[in-house]
């Protein structure tokens, strides 16, 4: 460095302003002193052409003055932003030594080691102690003793006691999901930070980070290679508390947002009209996904309890009725949006993955696709091929929104604070309308239980309705533009759910709003008290209703949520339960169908089918034949198919077993 620009970087540390910082930082025990790129280039551009230039001597000189000024060792300069920000795909050559900043998504953080900073030797001659300072990445040791009257090669004892270590820990990242279009693969980049920035972010999060980008030689077999590997020693890390999709919002954008809220009825039918317009018909699906997109704040209680406020979706019916194409449309416009099919995805890459890092040599976690999706919506297809071991990796972030880790030793709670929307189909391919649908689907009831809203697309043909898809479908080979003009296309859109997030929340505190929703929740159940009809809604369905109502307000960028907006959810709640919970043989909505599996109409057969069990296994010795079950059941008006049905779920269960052909035992006695 120049001595004129090291002059100029002391009178900088010197000043007034930063002086005044750093009475405050060395008070609170801090050792960095964190400076806007922008304050350095107000005050000489010099300097800042040289942090980009040469940023490994400019820190070091930085951190030369910045010790003599505080007189506290170890004390550093850490810049915040930079000229621009490079994309982790755009990292090349030119990069080499120069200081970049970077936005991505933490997707590995490995365990905080101590990296010697000065090691102490001493000499087993002369018991002399040597300080060696370590400033490249390969351990140093004194090439003879500094004692005038030894002066031997060693040999040498490194003394752990005296020798100065500061914190080091490697994290790698991941391009943000909403940057990549158009199947991209997504590109990642090792990253080392030091001293009191370690932990200062966890996987999933969002960040910006300012460094100097280093390279080291690759080696084969111990030969070493031409190319080398790019590693980012970190200055600084921001975590970036509601997302880096932001910056996509310009000041005309919002001005142009704010003025659409003046009409908010023809807002929220133009939104649901531009969702998938590929797509012909759905419409209250389309409504749905749009609520889903939009979302509402999650409530956090006074003894700490979180309430959950996004909306998980699922979509099931017969093949060819788009659930695919819907779930690609969403995760391409959601703000942090990530697709996954669920046969090619596992419970680690679903959640998290223990993996071992290559720059330490530790087992670290990284970053499925559910914590990367923090904040955003996950798009599940192919739900039902997931193993349901992996299925049930799911559980927990779905209704408490958190992944809890307990892998190679690693114990951690990761943030999955997004919305899940799912597709399924049905185990044989196709509804059978006979049967009650969501009994077809190769779910547990567990994990259907944790869907706000669950949506049976069937294909039925319908004349004037089959007229109108057959002349979308060809619009869109013959006249494309024509056949997806939407109101608004799916950037904008995208920048209206941004707007919609960071700028809306929603107060539900008008009265009638929630007369509404009491009423229909206490009317709904009343039946279930007097006649003793199944259960038709239970508190799951209460709350989704209050988050669809609060979303629906957002969707018209209200912060105020009307009795429209009530009924609207209500209605959707409604168009759910009476696809998805309808009891075919009672003709009665009974929500126990998503709760449990089973509807009250069959739960007291499936009792009685267990007494039968019970009666025969106790007649032949401990195992109930199957001919005998099916006899004694149908003398009770209990279908055979019915039997068929329950025995293989409750062997599925491990309730039941074959001890022989032809035979059933209950498992436990």
């Amino acid at each position: 460095m120049e001595a004129s620009l090291n002059d100029k970087l002391g009178d900088f540390l010197r000043g007034k302003e930063i002086q005044k910082e750093l009475r405050k930082i060395t008070t609170s025990g801090s050792k960095s002193l964190i400076v806007e790129f922008e304050k350095l280039l107000e005050f000489d551009k010099a300097l800042t052409e040289n942090l980009l230039d040469a940023p490994v001597v400019f820190f070091a000189a930085a951190d030369e003055i910045l010790g003599n000024i505080t007189k506290i060792p170890g004390f550093r300069l850490r810049v915040k932003g930079a000229d621009k920000i490079v994309e982790i795909r755009g990292i090349h050559a030119e990069h080499v030594s120069k200081f970049i900043q970077v936005e991505g998504v933490m997707t590995r953080a490995g365990e905080v080691k101590p990296e010697a900073k000065e090691a102490v030797f001493k000499c087993r001659r002369c018991g002399e102690e040597n300080r060696v300072p370590q400033t490249g990445e390969i351990f140093r040791e004194p090439l003879f003793c500094e004692n005038p009257n030894c002066g031997k090669k060693g040999p040498f004892d490194l003394v752990i006691e005296n020798t100065v270590f500061r914190d080091w820990q490697s994290i790698q990242l991941q391009e943000p999901p909403e940057r990549l279009r158009g199947g991209r693969m997504p590109r990642r980049l090792d990253c080392v930070v030091r001293d009191d920035f370690v932990d200062k972010a966890t996987p999933g999060n969002h960040v910006i980070i300012t460094g100097a980008l280093r390279v080291f030689q690759e080696k084969q077999h111990r030969e070493r290679k031409t190319t080398f590997r790019k590693i980012l020693f970190v200055s600084h890390i921001e975590v970036m508390q509601k997302g880096v999709e932001e910056t996509e919002l310009t000041p005309e954008d919002e001005a142009k947002i704010k003025e659409l809220s003046k009409e908010d009825a023809w807002l929220r039918t133009s939104i649901i009209q531009s969702i998938a317009p590929a797509v012909h018909g759905h419409e209250a699906l389309k409504e749905a996904v749009a609520l889903q997109l939009f979302g509402c704040n999650a409530v956090t209680l006074s003894d700490g309890t979180r309430l959950r406020g996004d909306t998980h979706i699922l979509l099931t019916g017969d093949p060819g009725t788009a659930k695919s194409q819907m779930l690609k449309w969403v995760s391409n416009v959601a703000p942090r949006g990530v697709y996954t099919s669920g046969m090619k995805s596992t419970g680690a890459g679903i959640t998290a993955a223990a993996v071992r890092d290559e720059i330490s040599g530790g087992w670290t976690l990284e970053a499925g696709a559910l914590v990367i999706a923090d904040g955003g919506m996950a798009c599940i297809d192919e739900f039902e091929k997931m193993r349901d071991e992996d299925r049930s990796a799911i559980l927990e972030s779905m209704e408490q929104q958190t992944i809890s880790v307990a892998k190679a030793g690693i114990m951690a709670t990761l943030n999955t604070r997004a919305a899940v929307l799912a597709a399924a189909n049905p185990r044989l391919g196709r509804f059978n309308k006979e049967e009650a649908a969501l009994r077809q689907l190769a779910l547990d009831p567990v994990i259907l239980s944790r869907f706000d809203l669950v949506f049976i697309m069937r294909d039925e043909p319908r004349t004037d309705y089959d007229r109108s898809v057959a002349q979308h479908v060809l619009q869109l080979y013959t006249s494309p533009g024509r056949a997806l003009k939407a109101p608004f296309d799916p950037e904008f859109l995208r920048k209206i759910i941004i707007y919609a997030r960071k700028h809306v929340e929603p107060k539900l505190e008008a009265k009638e709003a929630q007369k509404a929703i009491e009423d229909f929740f206490v009317d709904w159940r009343k039946s279930a008290a007097d006649a003793g009809d199944p259960l038709p809604i239970t508190v799951r369905q209460l709350e989704a209703i209050i988050r669809l109502a609060k979303a629906n307000a957002r969707l018209r960028l209200s912060d105020r949520v009307s009795i429209e907006d009530a009924n609207r959810a209500i209605s959707l709640i409604k168009t759910s339960l009476r696809d998805a919970g309808y009891d075919v043989e009672k003709g009665k909505v009974d929500v126990d169908l998503i709760m449990t599996g089973i509807p009250r109409s069959q739960r007291d057969k499936h009792l009685r089918l267990m007494q039968i069990i019970e009666e025969l296994e106790d007649k032949y010795g401990g195992a109930a034949p199957l001919e005998q079950i099916k006899q004694l059941a149908g003398a009770e008006k209990i279908d055979e198919r019915f039997v068929d049905f329950t025995i293989a779920e409750e062997k599925k269960r491990g309730h039941l077993y074959e001890p022989k052909q032809g035979m059933v035992s209950r498992a436990v006695k």
